[in-house]
């Protein structure tokens, strides 16, 4: 069997995973932005200590995810290039052994 990179399925999964990056760090404005719409509503130590515990837990928990999200891509790119690399290794090590052979010829 012949391995083969698929770069434009690989491109379509980078694309992909930067639109959950983007959509993560969306949700997570928009959980920011209720804060004070809870506050302004929520009168009291209990809206106080929900509005701290939303920016003590719940965000840096989707800063984490963010962050996962961009390892994939980083990653992904990061094996893109290590594929191109091989490639043009290979391609070298072909042409070289071509020349030996016309050489011999």
């Amino acid at each position: 069997m012949v391995l083969q990179f698929l770069r434009e399925q690989v491109e379509n999964v980078i694309s992909g995973v930067g639109q959950q990056k983007e959509i993560t760090t969306n949700v997570m404005e928009t959980i920011k932005g209720y804060i004070p719409m809870v506050q302004a509503a929520w009168i009291g130590g209990d809206a106080d200590e929900f509005a701290a515990d939303v920016m003590r837990k719940v965000i840096p928990a989707i800063l984490e995810l963010i962050a996962a999200i961009a390892g994939i891509n980083l990653n992904l790119s990061k094996a893109t290039s290590i594929v191109d690399q091989a490639d043009a290794k290979v391609k070298s090590l072909a042409s070289g052994i071509s020349d030996v052979f016309n050489s011999i010829c």
